[in-house]
């Protein structure tokens, strides 16, 4: 079992129920992100419809479809990234809110998360354990692995692209999860109308959580494959905007929390006693609070009684 980490900012909101993002490559920070470049889909297409045995040229409509899918499919995908380094002051300044948030530490495996969705485990894209980063200087496409272009299916060549970025980011240390959105397990969305949000039928959950903010989820574990298909109708019908998907940790993957320079102690206090009280969290965590050295540019951490 790996123990990676996940920088965020504090939110309260995290306490009372553990639930990472899963990020549609369309909104990640790096523009080059996951998204599969001219010249890969051009050797994929060589490949699928030029060296064929078969004579025959396929149509310019599925010719055209299938390119299409190459440039969309990891649009039903989400991610979850996290780090093998928790001191990186980069990281904590951009991803922990200038070290007023936080670091949770991760025991990651196949079973950090809980999966409902039957074709996430056969799916060829997804990736249930936490795959490392490669970083290059170079896009994919000029230069692909033989098993990205030469295969049937398209599974080694989107997880190709979702997992190769550029030099620039070496120090993030990642590895990531990636899963379909359909496996999410909540969603956050800003609500049109309040009357929607309490006319939803017994199937969901629904939590007001400020503002026009609301959370949405399953009202069980068994009807969880019905709240994709309600957030797309929802959407669909403007009834709700700012969609965010989330995926719930399972009790007791979450090992330590690691709170930032600047978070305060009464925050701090309130965060612990989230925890203690809360039975989606485990009974093994430990609490840290980061310590600045008065020598070099780092930090280290102490453990919270």
């Amino acid at each position: 079992m790996t123990t990676l980490y996940k920088y965020m900012p504090l939110r309260p909101s995290f306490f009372d129920d553990p639930l990472p993002r899963l990020t549609p490559p369309s909104e990640l920070n790096d523009p080059f992100d996951s998204k599969p470049t001219q010249k890969g889909i051009e050797k994929k297409l060589k490949f699928f419809f030029d060296e064929q045995d078969d004579p025959t040229p396929a149509p310019n409509n599925i010719r055209s479809a299938y390119e299409a899918g190459l440039k969309t499919g990891l649009d039903q995908f989400g991610i979850i990234s996290l780090t093998e380094d928790p001191y990186n002051l980069l990281m904590w300044s951009h991803y922990a809110n200038e070290h007023k948030g936080l670091v949770i530490s991760i025991s990651c495996n196949s079973s950090t998360f809980d999966f409902h969705d039957k074709f996430t485990k056969t799916c060829g894209t997804s990736k249930i354990t936490p795959m490392k980063v490669t970083y290059s200087n170079r896009r994919p496409g000029y230069e692909m692995p033989d098993d990205t272009i030469y295969e049937y299916f398209e599974h080694n060549f989107h997880s190709h692209f979702a997992m190769t970025k550029g030099n620039d980011w070496i120090y993030e240390k990642e590895y990531r999860y990636l899963l379909r959105l359909m496996e999410a397990d909540a969603a956050i969305v800003d609500v049109k109308s309040t009357k929607w949000a309490s006319n939803q039928n017994s199937d969901l959950r629904v939590t007001h959580l400020y503002g026009d903010t609301y959370k949405i989820e399953a009202s069980c574990d068994e009807k969880r494959e019905y709240l994709p298909w309600v957030i797309a109708f929802a959407q669909g019908q403007r009834m709700i905007s700012n969609i965010k998907l989330f995926k719930r940790l399972k009790p007791n993957s979450i090992t330590g929390i690691y709170f930032g320079s600047r978070v305060s102690e009464e925050e701090i206090t309130e965060a612990r006693k989230r925890v203690d009280e809360n039975s989606l969290f485990g009974h093994s965590i430990s609490f840290y609070k980061s310590i600045e050295s008065q020598d070099r540019f780092e930090i280290d951490f102490e453990m919270l009684c």
